[in-house]
């Protein structure tokens, strides 16, 4: 019998063995964060900070062998060695929705006197959902809440 671990994309929605999941992604499997960086590249949305100056610039992979290219090429031509290029992460917005979410649950329910507050204002919106569905939908306030802080980026 096989005691092993698995688990669902949240892309694909394939059962996968744990050890087919990325690192980075914990819930994307290898072959659907693959294709995704694919499509980024193939899209030509790689976006670069040169070190030096500042400078912000599209750039794509300057060889055959984009997974370890030493340089890259600007629109306009410019051949850039990779050291000295800083690039921007992407932001998965619903990632982070859910991290988030996640820990304003684990925060909800440590704290007796909030978790309390949750249920019996849950209660007084909509009494036919149950405990979970109150504390879930709580969480999923809060991260929203958040996210739209974050997005002002502290300009008030």
């Amino acid at each position: 019998m096989d005691n092993s671990i698995y688990k669902k994309c949240e892309v694909c929605g394939q059962e996968k063995h744990i050890s087919e999941f990325s690192k980075s992604y914990r819930n994307r499997c290898k072959a659907c964060v693959a294709e995704h960086t694919r499509e980024v590249r193939a899209a030509g949305k790689l976006t670069a900070r040169v070190k030096a100056t500042g400078e912000t610039l599209e750039v794509a992979p300057s060889g055959t062998m984009q997974i370890s290219c030493g340089s890259f090429i600007t629109k306009d031509g410019r051949r850039i060695p990779v050291t000295a290029l800083e690039f921007e992460k992407e932001i998965d917005c619903e990632q982070r929705r859910y991290e988030i979410a996640k820990a304003a649950i684990s925060a909800i329910m440590s704290n007796e006197e909030f978790y309390a507050q949750v249920l019996y204002e849950g209660a007084q919106l909509d009494g036919r959902r149950g405990i979970p569905a109150n504390i879930s939908h709580a969480a999923v306030v809060f991260a929203d809440a958040l996210i739209e802080e974050l997005k002002k980026g502290g300009k008030e």
